[in-house]
């Protein structure tokens, strides 16, 4: 599908169309691949079906024998319990000899002989029917194969980024890169002021692309920041006192439990996503927004907040008459309420922005839970770049891993990745509709320049760092570790035109438990010592070589060459894990340390050629 789109009000433009076309799209991407691989879709489907209905029956097996397991297991008890009794008998007739005690030993021991047997009738049951239990695993793993057989042409052919090419070919006017391009962060950065991550945050995943072009870039970051903690102690006191007189004196017993804390910094760590958005438009104004919980209220109770926030918002206005950049309210005290961005510096650019209908789209947006997630998303606009942050983008699978689409069955693989896809299409799409709904930004038609150098690196630190993510963190991070590292780039030389060597810096912290006394008086009078133990983050740092560079071909390709005798041969000259990384067309692995350099060129003639 390649059809233009009017997205100057995407509210409306997602519920008549877009959400529609994008799952037609996909719908119609997974059936090409299943027509292109040859998936014979009806063997599966009794392939599968003979696999659950041995699964089903295995299921049942399992029950069988757990219940004939117990029923043995309560037979050896009644054995042991009657044995027991007759030679608790036994003592007793020898003590006081009675007749009838010599009838409950020959009844305890016959009973004990009797359920012998069937525990033996029981173990040989079990035997057979875990032989059963055998031959249906079997018979199940076969099936199980032959599925995975049937649907490997198809999980063979999954690649990166299949949602965000779907959702370029739906909505050609957001264009969607393979990766996040040195060219594309040099026109963010000299063009609207983007700047590289700090130390603390080291990238996880981007996205990048453009609105008419105009760039925007989705990254998740892996964070640290030091706060401070609150660590905690106690003990328990116990003293006695007298009370009363005479024969109604009494002791009674105290008991207290005595707790202290001592605060000191602690490295803590998350991960965040945010959108960011280059455009010229209204360049010399800057304000921020939060959720608004007003946002959730039904008409009556809104028009009683917007009537209060009326109010408190005419006070502010009149305490800032006589500064040097005056507020004034909006007509439209409703999206004055609802969008909260009274930190506005500038407003007659704000006016300009935010028009009558990106008033009208930004409350249908805020207010409208139905087609997306409501009012949800912080908003920061610093002069020509745009942040968005929202609470449903946190946690959102975005990256398109193609692993996460194998699958031995049909139709469990086509309804996964549909509704992925289409998940991944809402919680994009709702990022950007704070950006779209104010249509100026869709009226600047940004043109993308070249400002790339030639001592630059090749790739970005966003992209060596999300491809250093991908390695198990001790390949990098200090042994003496308590925490999780922060990756950081540096960069040290180009490697060809595609490719850099670069060292990555694994920032971490070794803790050190210390205890320190607290003084507290207890309820006994006495002064108590209390210990709590905290900890002391002492920083760590190890420094790895990586090689990363461009790479232009396919998971499936390199799935397949990777296999590659010659390959693995260059590798393990190349590395000393022999481990290679592959995403969104780049490859990284960690160099001997006495690899200097190496011929790219002839890495991508492995990885790149084509598969027979």
């Amino acid at each position: 599908m390649n059809q233009e789109y009017d997205l100057t009000e995407p509210i409306k433009a997602y519920d008549y169309f877009l959400k529609d076309a994008y799952h037609d799209a996909v719908c119609n991407f997974f059936d090409g691949l299943t027509t292109k691989n040859n998936i014979d879709i009806a063997a599966n489907e009794l392939t599968v079906a003979e696999l659950n209905k041995y699964r089903n029956k295995i299921d049942q097996t399992k029950n069988k024998i757990s219940g004939q397991k117990g029923l043995r297991g309560f037979v050896i008890f009644m054995i042991v319990a009657f044995f027991l009794a007759a030679l608790i008998t036994l003592f007793v007739t020898i003590a006081n000899f009675k007749w009838w005690l010599i009838l409950i030993i020959v009844a305890c021991l016959g009973a004990g002989v009797g359920f012998i047997f069937l525990s033996k009738n029981l173990k040989k049951k079990i035997q057979k029917v875990e032989e059963a239990l055998a031959k249906l695993q079997k018979r199940a793993d076969e099936l199980l194969s032959e599925a995975r057989s049937q649907m490997q042409p198809l999980n063979d052919d999954y690649d990166w980024n299949i949602p965000a090419k779907i959702l370029t070919d739906t909505i050609p006017l957001i264009k969607m890169d393979q990766y996040f391009d040195q060219n594309k962060f040099y026109y963010l950065k000299k063009k609207y002021g983007f700047s590289e991550n700090e130390d603390n945050i080291s990238s996880l995943f981007v996205q990048s692309g453009s609105i008419l072009g105009n760039p925007f870039l989705v990254e998740r970051n892996f964070v640290r920041e030091i706060r401070n903690h609150v660590y905690t102690g106690s003990i328990t006191i116990h003293w006695t006192t007298w009370v009363g007189s005479g024969k109604n004196r009494h002791m009674i017993t105290h008991t207290q439990t005595l707790t202290a804390s001592v605060t000191k910094p602690r490295p803590e760590y998350f991960n965040e996503t945010w959108l960011v958005y280059g455009n010229e438009a209204a360049p010399r104004l800057s304000f921020s927004r939060s959720p608004v919980e007003a946002s959730k209220y039904d008409d009556k109770q809104l028009k009683k907040y917007v009537e209060g926030y009326e109010k408190s918002l005419d006070k502010k206005i009149k305490n800032r008459s006589l500064s040097a950049k005056p507020l004034t309210m909006m007509g439209n005290t409703e999206f004055e309420a609802l969008f909260n961005a009274t930190n506005r510096d500038n407003d007659v650019e704000f006016r300009l922005l935010f028009t009558p209908l990106a008033q009208k789209n930004m409350l249908n947006l805020l207010r409208n839970k139905q087609s997306g997630f409501g009012d949800d998303f912080q908003f920061i606009k610093n002069k020509e770049l745009n942040y968005i942050k929202s609470a449903h983008m946190q946690n959102a699978d975005i990256d398109g891993d193609p692993e996460r689409f194998n699958n031995y069955d049909y139709q469990a693989a086509r309804k996964f990745f549909i509704n992925y896809c289409d998940r991944y299409f809402a919680n994009f799409y709702f990022d950007l509709a704070p950006l779209l709904s104010i249509p100026l930004y869709q009226q600047h038609m940004a043109f993308e320049e070249i400002f790339k150098g030639t001592v630059d690196p090749n790739l970005t630190s966003f992209e060596t760092e999300v491809m250093a993510n991908r390695f198990d963190q001790s390949n990098f991070k200090h042994a003496d570790s308590s925490t999780p590292a922060i990756l950081k780039r540096e960069f040290i030389r180009r490697n060809g035109d595609k490719g850099d060597m670069v060292n990555i810096h694994a920032h971490s912290y070794k803790s050190i438990p210390h205890t320190e006394l607290i003084s507290k008086m207890g309820g006994d009078g006495h002064m108590h010592q209390i210990p709590v133990v905290w900890y002391e983050y002492i920083p760590l740092e190890k420094v790895t070589p990586m090689a990363v560079q461009e790479c232009h071909t396919t998971q499936k390709k390199f799935s397949y060459n990777i296999q590659n005798q010659a390959l693995r041969d260059f590798l393990s000259r190349l590395s000393e894990k022999g481990i290679i990384i592959y995403q969104k067309g780049l490859v990284s692995f960690l160099p001997r340390n006495n690899v200097s350099s190496y011929d790219s060129n002839e890495l991508n003639n492995y990885l790149e050629k084509e598969n027979n």
